[in-house]
């Protein structure tokens, strides 16, 4: 069996902005993948400071201030919905040569995060009921 060999051009951001891939780079600081959450945010009626780490991201997101406990659930929810779509988009980048649009991005992580909400209801009645 032959090894592999990575190429230079291999550890490029999937979002085909030319900068090396890292987490923080795919889910913050590519052009392409940021325009998804500004689009987030503005959806949401909220400004945000994006941090440089995705951590930091999570923890800002999902804890915003002036929003009640029930909220943070919800956020948690978009957060994660957007988190995996960006990767799924960024695969198909790669692994099909698809072309990404950030808007495209935002209705998947508004429909997936939809489902995710249903389903931690549907999960949640079922334990209390």
């Amino acid at each position: 069996m032959r090894g592999l060999v990575l190429q230079p051009r291999d550890n490029l951001c999937g979002g085909w902005c030319g900068s090396i891939e890292t987490a923080d780079h795919l889910f913050l600081g590519c052009s392409v993948f940021r325009q998804v959450w500004l689009l987030i945010f503005h959806c949401l009626g909220f400004s945000f400071v994006c941090p440089g780490h995705i951590k930091d991201h999570y923890i800002h997101f999902t804890q915003l201030a002036g929003l009640s406990r029930a909220s943070y659930s919800y956020l948690k929810v978009i957060w994660l919905a957007s988190i995996w779509v960006i990767l799924k988009d960024r695969n198909n980048c790669i692994f099909k040569s698809t072309v990404t649009d950030p808007y495209s991005i935002l209705d998947k992580v508004k429909r997936v995060s939809f489902f995710m909400a249903i389903v931690e209801l549907c999960s949640f009645s079922f334990w209390f009921s």
